[in-house]
C-alpha cells in the first residue's frame, strides 16, 4: 500500500474511533440531522445526503476517503452553534496563514480558472446548492456546505485587463465546527464537485 493511501487509512480509522466516542443523540442534537432509524442518521453534505451509520462510522454513498474522514470529523466536532453571517478569510483560521498557499492553488485558483468566463455556470451550480446569494465581488455566494458550516464563493469575472480572481470566505464561528484542515478540505473538496457539476452542463 502507497504511503498516502496509508495515511489516509489511518486517519479514516481513527476518524471512525473518535466518532464512536461520542453519543448518538448528542450528534443530533448538535448537528442538527435527523435520525434515519435508532442507529444512523442522515446528513446533507455538498449537496448531496449520506446515510451514516453510528457506531460504525459507514457512510453511503461514498466513495472518496477524504469525504468519509471529514464527515466523520465533523459530526464529532460539530458544537451546535448557529452561522453569525460574519465572513472571515482562511488566513483567519487559527494556522490558516501557514497553509494559504495550497488553500489558493486548490480552492480559490480553479474557481476563477473553471468560472471566471462562465458566470452562468457559476450562479446554476450555486442554485444547486441551494446558495444564497451576496453582495460581494461580481457574482457570490453563501452555501451552507455542512449543517451550521457556510462558505461563500465570490468570483470576479475576467475582462480586457484583468484576469478572473475568487475568494472563499468562512463564518466566523468555523473553527468550532472543524479544525483548519477539515475546513481546507472541505472547501477543496466542494469546489472539485462544483466543477465536476459544471462539466454536465
Amino acid at each position: 500500500m502507497k504511503e498516502s493511501q496509508k495515511k489516509y487509512r489511518d486517519a479514516l480509522e481513527h476518524a471512525k474511533q473518535e466518532f464512536a466516542k461520542r453519543s448518538f443523540a448528542k450528534i443530533l442534537e448538535l448537528s442538527g440531522t435527523a435520525p434515519y432509524d435508532e442507529s444512523s442518521l442522515i446528513l446533507p453534505y455538498g449537496g448531496e445526503h449520506y446515510r451514516v451509520w453510528y457506531p460504525e462510522g459507514e457512510i453511503s454513498p461514498c466513495e472518496d476517503i477524504t469525504d468519509q474522514i471529514l464527515i466523520l470529523q465533523y459530526l464529532t466536532e460539530v458544537c451546535g452553534v448557529q452561522p453569525t453571517g460574519r465572513w472571515i478569510s482562511f488566513r483567519e483560521l487559527p494556522g490558516g496563514n501557514n497553509h494559504y498557499g495550497a488553500f489558493k492553488l486548490e480552492a480559490m485558483d480553479p474557481i476563477a480558472e473553471h468560472f471566471g468566463n462562465s458566470p452562468e455556470k457559476f450562479e446554476s451550480i450555486c442554485h444547486m446548492l441551494k446558495g444564497k446569494k451576496l453582495a460581494m465581488g461580481d457574482i457570490a455566494y453563501a452555501i451552507e456546505v455542512l449543517p451550521k458550516l457556510e462558505l461563500a464563493l465570490i468570483l470576479w469575472l475576467a475582462d480586457d485587463e484583468w484576469p478572473a480572481k475568487a475568494n472563499l470566505l468562512y463564518d466566523a464561528t468555523a473553527s468550532m465546527h472543524l479544525n483548519t484542515e477539515g475546513l481546507e478540505v472541505m472547501a477543496i473538496n466542494l469546489v472539485e464537485k462544483m466543477i465536476a457539476k459544471a462539466a454536465s452542463l
